[in-house]
């Protein structure tokens, strides 16, 4: 089991007044043999993070830490991948015109796979592993169903024997009919091997079956991040509260439905990522923020990162020790 960590990542495209940060100052652990489910909105830079990890977004400023040691100095000295990312769309990640068997062996350590009766043994395990039967290795991606291809993006990740797994919404691409499957795959792997894994999805129901932490992100930034039940609990964090209220649930009627949106917030348009807002990132949306409480100027002026740290579930919020509300924890069903 090893500790996986993300620490001050920064990732930045251009440069000049073109310079946009997709990940800024992110820190987050994912605790030896834990999964910790990443949420946010499209473009709040949960795949940026993701693809950072393993050296295909380039990391400005920070470090990717497992157990202590950069990833990047083992990519350096030609060791195997410790991490490995499994995509959204298995379709797009195997090479069509490959065997499975192929795809598979190719991510295989290479002291194991120069003997070929080792390789296809080799193979052949990792696909019973994920549920599949030995004699597909001879078959072509396009042959198989979606989510018996998601299973062979399972093996050939597991095929490099690495420490940690990255999922990005593994099962956003695949039937509801399939994705039930999937998901109960993953968490056997996982705890079978004792990996530790960061998962990524807009799914809430999802995030809350799989994961043991949460974190949630938004505008590149971490802005809560603590135990699953308890985050859902009560969160802590404006932005937090309205992405469960904007969950599909039965039990719980939404504290902020379409037709009560205070009229201020209705027209307002998402921030631009290149030129974020002063202070709270979140502040020109915020429900309880300074556009509808003017004793909340402190929002513009302050980044309530600073202090996150010593907040309940370091919330990057100036007002996250204030009463919450309705608890979000019975939405998520």
């Amino acid at each position: 089991m090893n500790e996986f960590r993300f620490a001050e990542v920064d990732v930045q495209y251009g440069s000049g007044r073109q310079a946009m940060k997709a990940v800024d100052q992110v820190s987050l652990v994912v605790p030896a043999g834990k999964v910790v489910g990443l949420v946010g909105e499209s473009g709040s830079g949960k795949s940026t993070l993701a693809r950072a990890a393993v050296g295909l977004a380039p990391i400005s400023a920070g470090q990717v830490l497992l157990d202590g040691v950069d990833v990047r100095k083992a990519r350096r000295r030609g060791l195997p991948p410790p991490i490995q990312l499994i995509f959204q769309d298995p379709s797009s990640a195997l090479d069509p015109r490959m065997s499975v068997g192929a795809s598979i062996a190719e991510a295989i350590p290479r002291p194991v796979r120069r003997n070929r009766a080792t390789r296809q043994a080799e193979v052949a395990r990792l696909l019973e592993l994920v549920g599949l039967d030995p004699d597909r290795m001879a078959m072509l991606p396009g042959l198989l169903s979606g989510g018996q291809r998601q299973r062979v993006a399972f093996a050939r990740a597991l095929a490099a024997r690495p420490s940690v797994l990255i999922a990005d919404e593994v099962t956003s691409a695949l039937d509801v009919s399939v994705q039930g499957g999937v998901l109960n795959l993953m968490r056997d792997l996982q705890s079978r091997l004792g990996l530790s894994m960061l998962f990524i999805s807009h799914n809430l129901a999802v995030v809350r079956y799989i994961s043991d932490y949460i974190a949630v992100m938004y505008l590149g930034r971490i802005v809560e991040a603590g135990p699953v039940d308890e985050v859902l609990k009560d969160p802590r964090h404006p932005y937090t509260r309205e992405l469960f209220d904007a969950a599909p649930h039965r039990n719980v009627q939404s504290t902020l439905l379409d037709d009560e949106m205070p009229a201020e917030l209705a027209t307002v348009e998402p921030p631009d990522p290149h030129q974020p807002p002063p202070g709270c990132r979140f502040h020109t949306r915020c429900p309880v923020g300074p556009l509808l409480r003017t004793d909340r100027d402190l929002c513009v002026q302050a980044d309530p990162q600073a202090a996150a740290a010593e907040r309940a579930h370091q919330a990057a919020c100036h007002f996250a020790d204030s009463p919450a509300g309705s608890p979000a924890e019975s939405a998520i069903k």
